[in-house]
Parts: structure tokens; C-alpha cells; sequence
């Protein structure tokens, strides 16, 4: 290489040595100051408010209660009207038969009735007993009372079923005047007690235990 070469070429190198150190020493300036300016063109943007917070709060204030009216302003008064006047307020004529305090609940049912709603007395669905004589249902009503649980069984018939059950062509259960019953406890004394009783007339007692009764003539067969 050539002296003249050499002496062109050292302010080359001198310049480019000096744009290195430059360019580092504005970098490591960047690195150290903790603010930097952007670089390029900035555009401000103004930032609104946040909106405010529509949620209710946690915990709200609580309501008052409502007055509650007067119980006694809220019943209406008793109003009455078409009464007798006083003078003809205890005429059946007026008021129609009006109970007698005394009486009010005294009321029961008849002794046959009574028990058949206790269960004493119990009846098939296929034995009626609202046309049996009162003195044949009075009568089974007492022999439960004193010998224990009554089933009836047999009461009214029709001509068929009178005539599948083996009964006599004119018996008195065509007429609804004849019963037929057990006694579930098979006390002693039961016919005894039936015999010594006026309302019965007819009176049998089958080997089943099913006893009858009706109000026709004194007789047993």
C-alpha cells in the first residue's frame, strides 16, 4: 500500500469511528434515563371521565313498613234485616218452631243406627235395613249390645235371588219383614234371649250359625 493511500484514507476512518461512538454513547443515554421522549409525531387523545357506578349499593337503606290498619276499623258492622219485632220474635207463626236451647246436642242416633256407625253392627252391601220394621232392627241392636258384634246378612229380596238362596216361596224376605244375622262371639243364650223377646215371630237358627228372624207368627222350624 502506498503512503498516499494510507494518508487519503485515515480522516475516512476517522469520521466513521466517530458516527460509531456517537451512535453508542445516544444509546446508551436512552437506556439510562428512565423518561424518553417518543419518537415521531404524537397525537394527544382526550380521555373522558368513567361513567359513574349505576349499580345500588351494597347494602341499601330498608323501607319502611307499610302502617297496618286497625282491625276493629277494617270489620264491617252487623247489619240485620226482616226480623220479627220483639213482641213476635218467639211466634212459630213469625220465626217458624225454633230449637229448644236445652235440647240443642242432645240429639243421638237410634240404638240400631248408632251402632252401625261404631262398627258394632255390620252390614253387606246387599242387605239393605231402611225397610226392616223398627222393632226387628231394635232388637238386633240389643242383642249386640249385650252378646257382642252383629254381622247381618241376609235382609230384602227378590224372587230370583230368594229363590237361589233356597228360601220358602212366600217367605218374608220378599216383603223386607225378615233378618238375617250372626253373632260373631257365638255367646250361649242368644235364642234364649230371641225367644223372650215379643217382636220376633219367626225364629231358626242354621248350622252355619246365621240365626233368623221376622215379625210373622210365632213359629221355628
Amino acid at each position: 500500500m502506498s503512503t498516499e493511500f494510507k494518508v487519503r484514507r485515515a480522516p475516512w476512518l476517522g469520521f466513521v469511528a466517530g458516527a460509531c461512538l456517537a451512535g453508542l454513547s445516544a444509546q446508551v443515554a436512552h437506556a439510562q434515563s428512565p423518561m424518553t421522549a417518543p419518537i415521531g409525531i404524537v397525537i394527544p387523545i382526550p380521555i373522558s371521565d368513567p361513567k359513574p357506578d349505576s349499580s345500588p349499593a351494597a347494602n341499601p337503606a330498608p323501607k319502611p313498613l307499610p302502617k297496618v290498619k286497625s282491625l276493629h276499623k277494617a270489620v264491617p258492622t252487623a247489619e240485620y234485616s226482616s226480623l220479627p219485632s220483639n213482641d213476635r220474635i218467639t211466634d212459630p207463626a213469625s220465626t217458624g218452631s225454633l230449637p229448644d236451647a236445652g235440647n240443642l246436642g242432645s240429639r243421638t242416633l237410634s240404638g240400631f243406627a248408632s251402632l252401625v256407625a261404631k262398627g258394632t253392627i255390620t252390614l253387606r252391601e246387599s242387605a239393605p235395613t231402611n225397610c226392616l220394621p223398627g222393632d226387628l232392627r231394635e232388637v238386633v241392636a240389643d242383642v249386640a249390645s249385650k252378646f257382642g258384634p252383629v254381622s247381618v246378612e241376609s235382609t230384602h229380596r227378590s224372587s230370583s235371588r230368594n229363590w237361589r238362596a233356597g228360601g220358602a216361596r212366600h217367605s218374608l224376605h220378599l216383603s223386607c219383614r225378615a233378618m238375617d244375622f250372626r253373632v260373631r262371639a257365638r255367646a250361649r243364650g242368644v235364642l234364649a234371649y230371641l225367644r223372650a223377646r215379643p217382636e220376633v215371630g219367626g225364629l231358626k237358627i242354621y248350622r252355619n250359625g246365621i240365626i233368623h228372624i221376622d215379625n210373622g207368627e210365632r213359629r221355628s222350624w
